[in-house]
């Protein structure tokens, strides 16, 4: 049977405001960046997509053109290659325009073992970024307390980040993560961080209760890249398309952060000026009136399409099946398998499960495949899903490669150990 076919009927009105969204430039919305008290844009140029083969000066006035659009925060890391020093030369222009306390600039480190080596790297971002103080500094990609304990101590790279604090070379300090839930909520409640750095979209929200304690401590919220890691929103499937019309679902997703108050910018990575606009059609949105309205009713649609396309076996990543004894990512598996499942998201969802088992921080645990059995999880799931036999057909849905049955049919547990090593 095909699947039901969705579609939203386009008032006069739905018409009226899209056509408002196009006119985009000299609108920005700001909001409150937690406890730094920065006053921050409700999109922030993250900086990333400049260590490609993008020419520098496309990548200069890409910069330029996204402030003058009214993007006062510009975040980028030591660790993306040559990005710092394009975005210096870029406020090396900007500057001369702009009032220094106008703009907000965020580098991202990595922690260290060895403070020389955090100090060595701060400096040269520092030298490249061409500034005598830094807005924000986070310590870059950590996924719990455990793995930077040593950086935490006062002689580590937090005591370092305390001292550029008080001598006011550093404004501000927060984090960027990718990792679990549990993870996550341990360095969150250190307090030691003012912001944090996440993946939080419609099609993930499996962190929603790290937002949420964010919010308790007064912290500053950072979406990462709505866009792509939300889904690959910037280029759509049809079925996706048509469950958010009116709505482009990168907009869609946009809006779904912006309704939440404990959210307060999302990052965008345009690589060209001419990508700017499209990017920025909901710089102005404030979850209430008109655009509220199209806006919910959308989000009924998307909804309908999403659980009758999916039936039963509908996730909603609460998180409630981890940990896994096998590290496997249950929430973060389902969630892949659903969004290809309903919205033939199929690309995105076999790119992510392809890194999974890479060892990278950006997508964690072991494939579906790897499943036991072993009967932990399903009691603790509130929907009452078969995980095991969802994770097996994720990965028959999913992988790329060959294909061999699961680990419950073919590994003794006298075998278990040695096999897994």
């Amino acid at each position: 049977m095909p699947a039901k076919v969705f579609s939203l009927q386009v008032t006069e009105n739905d018409a009226m405001i899209l056509e408002g969204t196009k006119h985009v430039r000299g609108r920005m919305k700001y909001r409150r960046f937690g406890r730094t008290e920065m006053l921050v844009s409700q999109f922030s140029l993250g900086c990333m997509q400049f260590i490609r083969g993008i020419p520098e000066e496309t990548a200069i006035s890409t910069i330029e053109r996204a402030v003058a659009s009214g993007v006062n925060h510009i975040e980028t890391a030591r660790g993306y290659g040559n990005s710092e020093e394009r975005v210096g030369k870029a406020l090396k222009r900007i500057l001369k325009r702009v009032p220094r306390e106008q703009l907000y600039v965020t580098t991202k480190i990595g922690p260290s073992t060895k403070v020389d080596d955090f100090k060595r790297n701060f400096e040269k971002s520092m030298d490249y970024l061409g500034l005598d103080y830094l807005d924000n500094l986070d310590f870059h990609g950590p996924g719990n307390l455990a793995v930077i304990r040593p950086a935490m101590r006062d002689d580590g790279c937090l005591g370092y980040v305390r001292r550029l604090m008080s001598e006011g070379v550093v404004r501000h300090f927060g984090f960027s993560t990718h990792g679990y839930p549990n993870g996550v909520l341990d360095l969150v409640n250190t307090n030691e961080f003012e912001s944090i750095n996440l993946h939080y979209y419609y099609f993930y929200q499996g962190l929603r209760d790290v937002v949420a304690r964010a919010a308790e401590l007064d912290m500053g919220v950072f979406i990462i890249s709505p866009n792509n890691q939300g889904g690959r929103l910037q280029a759509p499937t049809s079925k996706l398309t048509s469950a958010c019309a009116p709505l482009a679902p990168m907009n869609f997703n946009h809006m779904w952060l912006l309704n939440q108050p404990d959210v307060h910018t999302l990052s965008f990575g345009p690589a060209t000026p001419g990508e700017i606009d499209a990017n920025l059609v909901a710089q102005d949105y404030d979850g209430t009136g008109d655009q509220r309205e199209l806006f919910d009713r959308v989000l009924d649609q998307v909804e309908n399409a999403y659980r009758s396309r999916l039936g039963d076996d509908f996730c909603t990543v609460c998180n409630q099946c981890l940990p896994c004894p096998e590290n496997i990512n249950i929430p973060g598996v389902l969630n892949w398998r659903q969004m290809h499942k309903a919205f033939d998201m199929t690309d995105y969802a076999q790119g992510r499960y392809e890194k999974v088992g890479s060892g990278g921080a950006w997508i964690l645990g072991v494939k579906g495949d790897r499943c036991t059995k072993c009967g932990d999880c399903n009691p603790r799931c509130p929907e009452h899903l078969d995980i095991p036999q969802l994770l097996w057909r994720a990965h028959q849905e999913l992988e790329t490669g060959l294909v061999s049955g699961p680990a419950w049919e073919h590994e003794g547990d006298l075998l278990k150990k040695d096999l897994k090593s």
